[in-house]
């Protein structure tokens, strides 16, 4: 068969917590590959889904960014055959770091307003004139 196949649900939702969590710690994935024994481009597959990760290196991966190994697998349940997760959704947008920095360092009550005001955008009607 040609071509590469498409990489599982589970693998690109696992991926993306995995570069969540890195880009959360301030860690690159150079700085990643090296902890963990692999290079970059490695870890690159891994956050894409394109390679599957070993327990073992789950492990290490957990270990390296100072998370529960539960937190790679975080809202897996909401990941549907054949779709993608909404964190890897999100993850994969290019400026969701930062953004995903701001909201953290917002207070409370301007980070709930903020999601108000993101949802209210998100239903209302583009196409109206």
């Amino acid at each position: 068969m040609a071509g590469s196949p498409i990489p599982h649900p589970v693998d690109r939702h696992v991926g993306a917590l995995i570069r969540a969590h890195r880009r959360a710690a301030g860690v690159s994935q150079e700085d990643l590959a090296k902890a963990i024994g692999l290079t970059f481009q490695q870890v690159q597959k891994y956050e894409t889904g394109e390679n599957r990760i070993s327990a073992s290196k789950l492990v290490e991966v957990a270990r390296t960014l100072d998370v529960p190994i539960a937190a790679l697998f975080d809202g897996l349940d909401a990941t549907t055959e054949g779709g993608d997760s909404l964190i890897a959704r999100f993850t994969a947008l290019r400026d969701s770091n930062p953004f995903m920095q701001a909201a953290v360092d917002l207070p409370e009550p301007i980070r709930a307003e903020l999601f108000r005001l993101a949802t209210v955008y998100a239903t209302e009607d583009t196409t109206a004139p």
